[in-house]
């Protein structure tokens, strides 16, 4: 599970009685997808599976649920909650054929997943459900909620994947949040045979990559610190993508539902990798972390190092051009 907050973009300023209190909105994006499988145990479809087999390829007899929690994530400043919304992401909905997959929250009825566009059979869907102010209350009151999938309600025989579920919470917050240092090391591995790099804060990952993949990937050791919580009303989530050879990584909400929309047949989401701060909203002590891409290589690269930085530019040029600044993180201690 990944649970992600960000500030919203648009800030509001209150004035009672001649005061001007500060409130601020906080996204927190809670993520479930193939990762958090063995919780359920949950049915998320994973990377590099047959779409079409079991049991992930669930049919109306195997309705399943899961569960969303942002219990211990909520922002220390929040006093309230505008609204949230279910976003679901499934492969193979086919209404055309009468297909109906009903969604509840804690019981109660959402709606039904988006079928497939006229012409684009066995393609991927995302359906977004605005979740009811009493769903919201218990919400706010417990910290979770759970989602209650019925497959195909009125006929029988068809199928269908969900690559991801989010929830999406909106708190309205105070703003007087103290920042926090930052409590994750992240990790990085070079690929040989893919020509690509990977970066994880999960020391599980780590070590099993070490010890079970070590013709593949070679560890390169720990990069930068960031987060691995949002413990800062200023941390974005840092997405993480996979295309068969290669991750990428991005901060980016537009560069994410860009991907997710579009790019959907070639790039996998794997929900949240880390939390970092955006340009612009860094603090003090924090660098800038680079994004270079390698169209020789098809793959991107991320980087701390000004030394690594410029080494790149200056003798690597041909393999390397720099995108900029990806994200804010902070270096390792020395």
């Amino acid at each position: 599970m990944k649970t992600i907050r960000t500030p919203g973009l648009l800030a509001c300023v209150l004035l009672v009685g001649g005061l001007a209190n500060a409130q601020h909105t906080v996204v927190v994006r809670d993520v479930l997808d193939y990762t958090d499988n063995a919780a359920g145990p949950y049915y998320f479809l994973p990377p590099d599976i047959i779409m079409d087999h079991s049991p992930y390829f669930r049919c109306s007899l195997e309705d399943w649920d899961w569960t969303h929690s942002v219990k211990g994530r909520v922002p220390a400043d929040a006093n309230g909650i505008q609204g949230a919304t279910l976003s679901i992401y499934a492969w193979d909905v086919d209404t055309e054929e009468g297909e109906i997959d009903v969604i509840y929250a804690n019981g109660v009825q959402l709606g039904e997943l988006k079928g497939m566009a006229t012409g684009q059979e066995r393609t991927w869907t995302t359906t977004v459900f605005n979740l009811p102010s009493n769903v919201i209350q218990e919400l706010r009151e417990n910290g979770e909620i759970t989602i209650f999938m019925d497959i195909d309600r009125d006929t029988v025989g068809d199928r269908v994947n969900i690559g991801s579920s989010t929830l999406t919470v909106n708190y309205t917050a105070s703003g007087e949040a103290a920042s926090s240092d930052p409590n994750a090391v992240v990790y990085r591995f070079w690929s040989p045979v893919g020509s690509s790099h990977f970066y994880t804060i999960n020391e599980q990952e780590r070590d099993k990559l070490i010890s079970q993949y070590p013709d593949y990937w070679t560890y390169e050791g720990p990069v930068f610190r960031t987060f691995g919580a949002p413990l800062d009303s200023n941390l974005k989530p840092v997405y993480r993508f996979w295309s068969g050879s290669s991750h990428f990584f991005t901060i980016s909400e537009e560069e994410r539902a860009w991907l997710m929309e579009d790019y959907s047949w070639f790039w996998i989401p794997e929900g949240i990798a880390f939390y970092a701060y955006p340009e612009g909203l860094q603090p003090e002590g924090s660098l800038p972390v680079y994004r270079f891409w390698s169209p020789r290589l098809g793959t991107h690269f991320y980087t701390i190092s000004e030394s690594e930085k410029q080494w790149l530019i200056d003798v690597h040029s041909y393999t390397w051009t720099l995108e900029g600044i990806a994200w804010y993180a902070y270096p390792n201690p020395e």
